[in-house]
């Protein structure tokens, strides 16, 4: 998943300084399933401000004397992000690299293209299911304890995703998709549980 992606969802919510806007990806645990390390945010910034994606709005002097630069989302960041957003809908992979970022900015995108796209993916879960069952009868004589543990727990897993994304896709379909309460609070505080 890019940081840009996540930089021009955040930047939704408001005009925000870097490090508020890694506070704020921070609060939202996006280190359970991707690394942003300030590095790569502080490049992604750069690259969006080039593109023209996002464009600074206001500098704020900071306690020990410097400045601090805050950045909007532009009118073509915004449309941008709805494409990345759908493209990161649509990536191929497993849900926790795929889908955990962009659930963040669920609310974000339309809900015919996400519902399309979530409904395709459990079709190919169901196929990759499918898959697994010649697998095992063909290898059954050949396959050693830990190939076994192998295509076991990669027949769980998909069936765990393909379930996970039905009750997604419910929401979706209930048009039951929501920002949270009070998008102020995500800002402030500590991480929950910390």
């Amino acid at each position: 998943m890019k940081a840009s992606l996540l930089i021009l969802g955040v930047l939704h919510r408001g005009d925000f300084h870097p490090y508020e806007i890694k506070r704020r990806l921070d609060n939202a645990m996006v280190e359970c399933y991707i690394d942003v390390d300030v590095g790569t945010l502080y490049y992604a910034i750069k690259q969006l401000v080039k593109d023209g994606l996002i464009s600074a709005c206001a500098h704020e002097r900071v306690a020990r004397g410097g400045m601090r630069t805050v950045y909007t989302i532009t009118p073509k960041g915004r449309a941008e992000f709805r494409t990345l957003l759908h493209k990161q809908f649509a990536e191929e992979g497993p849900v926790s690299q795929t889908l955990y970022g962009a659930l963040l900015f669920l609310h974000l995108a339309d809900p015919a293209i996400v519902e399309d796209i979530v409904r395709a993916r459990i079709a190919r879960l169901d196929e990759l299911i499918a898959k697994l069952k010649p697998i095992r009868k063909q290898l059954a004589q050949v396959t050693s304890t830990g190939g076994g543990h192998l295509l076991t727990h990669l027949e769980k897993l998909r069936r765990l995703d393909r379930e996970w994304l039905k009750a997604l896709l419910a929401d979706i379909k209930a048009r039951n998709v929501r920002d949270v309460p009070n998008p102020a609070q995500l800002g402030a505080g500590a991480k929950p549980g910390r």
